[in-house]
């Protein structure tokens, strides 16, 4: 462990031990500890109804705070709310705020720490709906009475279905019905927003450690950054004046900002970091006692075909792949790091406090493997387009490990069709730049959801779908059916039947799950994360030596 862990020898002497946990660890409680997270970029900002940055997630879910926060199950239950109330019809929530919840920041009187009102609640939706604020999250907060029509500047801020009638209590109005809507207020983007203290800052609110406002576990007290030098990083201190104080078990935080994930990776293998994010596998730590290894299947890798290219535009071409795959002979070329798939969905998806993968198979809703039916497509696609002795190449990102899998598909191709389609591996970067150029034929891209739900994985659907050729206004009414159920268990179906309805257009082959992973040092536990968003949750981490 690290010399700045180590105790004073005072403490060491009265202890009987020399302690590596931190001056101010608590023997037996996990305690007093300083946690340092890595992180592979800069956040960039912290403005929480601005950014959709993962790194700044990790940092806005340690030192911001809303309504609701998750519990270690997933469920949304009060931080900043003492209670609520909804009304029978589902479209009025009363939320009566905790009187000991304060804002901090280095530059606070900690005899006068200013208290959080409902009425930053109120500046704070009021943002995430301005269409002049361009927040990214307006439209996940649709629900609220008149926030897509100020969305789309046909009303005013005012409108807004947010209310403070005093200090503590916030109502809020929707449009219809919302089964996700405590969820939603959980997220980062639905924390409070001082309004003096943001227009101070003269539109720099989050951009620096001077115009960071804190209301979480912990306050920011350093962010130093150079994009072109080393030694980066953002430090957070445990907040007294948070809510409750004797409920945040770590000291002191630091996040390490690298330039890259192979900075990242060497930064934490150096052994100057307790957390590591990471989308590769964790070959080296797996086995090891030093470490654990947490992973969530959180993204679904498929095949997309460019629309620009007569060939890979074809339907026919299309179903002919997608009817000629069988998955059951793929799980056994493939890393723990990946599982053949056949849904949008991925497992790591939750709904009723369940995967939605074990409420619904994802061969229930899956293109079936039919090779005669594909050989058939493949024979029409070939009338249609002249396939010719023309070879195509699936490009691939090198973070991609088990490419045998996807190989033994292509060998499968060649020997029903007769037709070469071969694989092309580049760096993470190379492959984001000719996605965006329209530099492929056919790739192998990720379907991540941006947060913990089956909406957000519907929602990243609709918003790909120019890029897929797929019609989003034909998807529009399928898509919105489990809204509409009348309870969340109604929903699993009307799910199904949107991953189906996608799936038949074959204009996103599904044949992955694959990980992403958080790995920790041993002797910590209670860290959590959140795939989707990039939240890492150190209120309860705990270390023990």
């Amino acid at each position: 462990m690290l010399i700045r862990r180590l105790c004073a020898a005072a403490a060491a002497v009265l202890c009987g031990v020399l302690c590596l946990a931190g001056c101010s660890h608590k023997e037996n409680t996990g305690a007093g500890f300083l946690f340092t997270c890595t992180l592979a970029d800069n956040p960039g900002c912290l403005d929480p109804q601005f950014t959709d940055n993962p790194y700044a997630s990790a940092v806005l879910a340690n030192t911001m705070e809303g309504l609701m926060r998750l519990d270690a199950a997933g469920n949304p239950v009060c931080a900043e709310a003492l209670n609520y109330a909804v009304s029978k019809n589902g479209l009025h929530y009363t939320f009566t705020l905790r009187d000991d919840c304060y804002w901090f920041s280095p530059d606070s009187d900690p005899e006068r720490p200013e208290r959080v009102t409902a009425r930053d609640y109120v500046f704070a939706f009021k943002r995430l709906v301005d269409p002049g604020q361009y927040s990214p999250f307006a439209e996940d907060f649709a629900c609220i009475r008149n926030a897509a029509a100020i969305t789309a500047g046909d009303m005013g801020v005012d409108a807004l279905g947010v209310t403070a009638p005093d200090a503590t209590t916030l109502e809020i109005e929707l449009s219809y019905p919302e089964p996700e809507f405590l969820t939603l207020l959980t997220r980062s983007c639905a924390v409070p927003c001082n309004q003096l203290f943001f227009e101070s800052t003269k539109g720099r609110y989050g951009l620096d450690d001077k115009t960071v406002l804190c209301n979480g576990p912990f306050y920011l007290t350093k962010w130093v950054y150079d994009q072109y030098g080393g030694g980066n990083f953002i430090t957070c201190r445990k907040n007294k004046h948070y809510c409750d104080p004797d409920a945040v078990f770590p000291s002191s935080l630091q996040f390490n900002i690298m330039h890259s994930e192979e900075e990242a990776a060497a930064d934490f293998a150096g052994g100057t970091s307790d957390i590591y994010l990471t989308d590769s596998y964790p070959k080296d730590y797996t086995a090891s006692k030093d470490y654990t290894v947490y992973s969530y299947r959180c993204r679904t890798l498929g095949l997309i075909f460019n629309q620009e290219i007569a060939r890979t535009r074809n339907e026919n071409l299309r179903q002919a792949l997608a009817r000629s795959i069988d998955r059951s002979q793929m799980n056994g070329l493939l890393s723990e790091d990946m599982q053949a798939a056949y849904g949008v969905i991925p497992p790591a998806v939750t709904l009723l406090g369940r995967s939605y993968r074990e409420l619904y198979a994802d061969e229930q809703a899956a293109i079936p493997y039919q090779p005669e039916l594909a050989k058939t497509y493949f024979d029409a696609a070939a009338r249609d387009i002249g396939l010719g002795t023309a070879t195509v190449q699936i490009l691939v990102p090198s973070t991609v490990l088990d490419t045998e899998a996807l190989l033994s598909v292509c060998q499968g191709w060649q020997d029903l069709f007769g037709y070469y389609i071969g694989i092309e591996t580049v760096s993470p970067d190379e492959f984001d730049r000719r996605i965006a150029a329209g530099d492929y034929s056919i790739a192998l891209w990720a379907l991540q959801p941006e947060e913990n739900s089956c909406d957000a994985a519907l929602d990243k659907v609709t918003e790909s779908c120019p890029m897929l050729g797929t019609d989003a206004a034909g998807l529009a009414s399928v898509f919105a059916a489990p809204g509409l159920a009348a309870q969340r268990s109604d929903s699993v179906a009307l799910y199904g039947d949107a991953e189906k309805a996608f799936l038949e257009s074959c204009c996103f082959i599904p044949l992955l799950y694959k990980n992403t992973y958080m790995v920790v040092t041993a002797g910590n536990e209670d860290i959590r994360y959140d795939p989707f968003t990039g939240a890492v949750y150190l209120r309860d981490a705990k270390h023990f030596q």
